[in-house]
Parts: structure tokens; sequence; C-alpha cells
């Protein structure tokens, strides 16, 4: 958690370097959807997991800069569930677990279609809590499509589907790595803010509300 708060810190301290007027977005999402643990070239002989499910929650933070791009930055939390079983021939009966993913993504985000918009990125994960499968800590990959309105307050609601490849690169790395991929819907409500630069001269479109 400390590593992925200080990531966090880092990535904000970027985007909001220099002194000018900018806008940007936060949000609260939560959802759920699927999750599946696996190697990309499964052993012979191995046991299985067979994902059942996650829920998942966070908080986005984007940076506005043209009428149609952003940078997007975030923490979440994803709760996996799933069960493992024994090797073919081998006697044992499916064992059920379940363990946490922070994720720290970095994306970069395009809107079109005045409502529609699309983000792809990579993303830090950090597994909390043990299971039966390798460690998940490492770094992967975020994509997502989604539809956004917002109102005259500068409220803002979205829907998004995704998809997080986590653990492409380990943080400890495994001769046989086997990896995570969560799907599913999130849902979001936020609003548009805009940050004072050093002449503290927003436009006439500024929204009502500013942060910091």
């Amino acid at each position: 958690m400390k590593n992925s708060l200080i990531l966090l810190m880092m990535v904000l301290s970027l985007a909001g370097k220099g002194q000018d007027t900018w806008y940007g977005e936060i949000a609260l999402y939560g959802g759920g959807g699927t999750n599946d643990i696996f190697r990309f070239h499964e052993l012979v002989g191995a046991g299985s997991f067979t994902g059942t499910g996650i829920w998942t929650t966070g908080i986005d933070l984007s940076r506005i800069i043209t009428d149609h791009f952003s940078i997007e930055t975030g923490i979440g939390y994803a709760h996996q569930y799933y069960y493992s079983s024994p090797a073919p021939g081998i006697p044992g009966e499916d064992r059920p677990g379940n363990f946490g993913m922070i994720s720290v993504p970095v994306t970069a985000r395009v809107d079109f279609l005045k409502y529609l918009f699309a983000n792809a990125g990579i993303v830090a994960g950090f597994q909390t809590g043990q299971s039966h499968a390798d460690d998940m800590t490492g770094l992967g990959l975020t994509a997502g499509l989604g539809a956004q309105y917002r109102f005259k307050s500068d409220i803002l609601i979205r829907v998004m589907v995704y998809g997080n490849q986590y653990a492409l690169l380990h943080l400890m790395p495994e001769d046989y790595p086997q990896t995570l991929y969560n799907s599913g819907v999130m849902f979001g409500i936020g609003y548009r803010f805009i940050h004072l630069g050093k002449c503290n001269c927003p436009d006439d479109k500024s929204p009502r509300r500013r942060i910091f």
C-alpha cells in the first residue's frame, strides 16, 4: 500500500507541475467482473486455477490536455475470488481462496463522439494477502471503453468496460510465471474541476468547482 501511494503521488506531482491553469476530473468508482489466473504456456501435469469473480473500487484523477485528450491515474482495489484444483490424476479437492490487488494505472484517454471515450496504458499491481498461486505484484497493461455525461453543474457520471492484465512483469520473476486477468464493468461519479495557475485567471468556460 505504501509503495502504491508513493507512485501515485509521483504521478500527480508530475501532472501538476508548472504554473498554468488546467482542468481535470476526479471520480469515485465501483464495479465487478470476472478474473482468470493462468500461464501463457501452461505446464503439463500442473494444477489449475478457476476465477470466480471480483469486486472493485477506487478513485480516478485525470488532467485534461485538450478537448479530446487526457492523462489519467488513480488508485484502485480489486478483490479476487478463485478456487485451485489439483493436477489431473492427483487426489485432492478444490480449494477456494481470495486475495486483493491494489492497482495504480497511468493511461492516455481519448474522447470522441461527444460522450464516448477510450483509454489504455500501464498498470502497477500490488498483491495483498496470500494465495495458492504466484504473487501477482508487478507491471501489466490496462484498457477500457466507456461513456460519460457531464451536467451543467460539472458533476459527471460514467460507465466503462475494461480489461486489466496484471503481472506481465513480476516483481519477483518466476521460471513459468502465472498472470492475472480482470475484466468487468465500472460505474463512477465525480466532477470536473479547475486548477488555477499563477495568473489566477480562468477562461469563460471554467467549471464552477475548483481544487487546490
